[in-house]
């Protein structure tokens, strides 16, 4: 349970940051156990971004009810941020232009959908 002075955004963040990494646990397990490829885990690991994103962004937009794209683009804008951070922290060498802007775009398409879908869920 999240207390109650925590930030919506920052509540959003934190589950979807756990369910990530379960995600990401689960896919690992699959590769590992089955004869799977592991070249599948950067694919994998584009989806599990995806799908966290676009739900971070839809947990938000639909609390407040409101700005459902708005919110949505600042929830993929703090993800893609803490994804640059840790890859400059972790592994600096794989940063490039084109994985910035690839991973830019897909941040701010999944929480832009997200946010709307969002917006959709506010009134069930």
């Amino acid at each position: 349970m999240m207390p109650k002075s925590m930030s919506i955004e920052l509540a959003a963040l934190i589950k979807t940051l756990l369910f990530s990494f379960v995600m990401a646990l689960i896919a690992g397990t699959v590769v590992y156990f089955t004869p799977l490829q592991e070249s599948l885990l950067s694919a994998l690991g584009k989806i599990i971004l995806i799908i966290t994103i676009f739900t971070g962004a839809c947990l938000v937009s639909r609390n407040y009810g409101n700005k459902g794209l708005v919110r949505g683009l600042a929830m993929g804008s703090i993800y893609f941020i803490l994804i640059v951070a840790a890859t400059l922290i972790f592994a600096p060498a794989v940063l490039s232009l084109a994985s910035v802007v690839y991973t830019l775009l897909i941040s701010l398409t999944a929480g832009g959908l997200g946010g709307i879908l969002g917006i959709g869920l506010a009134g069930s």
